[in-house]
């Protein structure tokens, strides 16, 4: 299966090559644990991860960088007010947006191919990673929005996690 845009997110995607997204869902990550019925629900279309409000931002910016916000917006209408102005996390998304244009080594970052798909043979299977912005010999960059940056955040795993020690 050659992957592109239109079918990296498939099932039929999913069921031949891994990703960090699905090994994550069988192997657990920090705060998580593994559940590999979940997984495998996922992976034969019996579940599907709500769409939550952060994950819903999160998209939002992504989908700003990539270029394609308005076919988001247009999938989305929940993310507007019955008048059609952008609910309040989303004009957060908005000022996220705002700030990370403001920092120009942030955008050399982003100045790369966008939305780049790879894949590869690791560990014995088939690999798939679809890349935020690619500079080839220099970074492979993976946008991620946060809710805040010094907030100490508990996991039971390891109690309180931050950047400070």
């Amino acid at each position: 299966m050659i992957l592109t845009a239109e079918n990296y997110f498939s099932k039929e995607a999913d069921r031949e090559y891994l990703s960090v997204s699905q090994y994550k869902n069988f192997m657990g990550t920090i705060g998580r644990p593994a559940c590999e019925a979940e997984a495998m629900a996922k992976l034969n279309g019996e579940w599907e991860t709500k769409k939550t409000p952060a994950l819903m931002v999160g998209s939002y910016v992504d989908a700003h960088f990539e270029g394609s916000l308005n076919l988001f917006k247009a999938q989305n209408p929940e993310i507007f007010t019955k008048q059609g102005a952008l609910k309040a996390d989303y004009k957060k998304a908005e000022e996220i947006i705002n700030r990370i244009e403001r920092d120009k080594v942030f955008m050399q970052f982003m100045s790369g191919e966008k939305q780049v798909i790879m894949t590869a043979d690791m560990f014995g299977s088939p690999w798939k990673i679809k890349i935020d912005s690619y500079l080839p010999g220099k970074a492979i960059v993976d946008l991620k929005v946060m809710r805040e940056l010094h907030k100490a955040e508990y996991t039971k795993d390891y109690g309180y996690m931050n950047s400070n020690p």
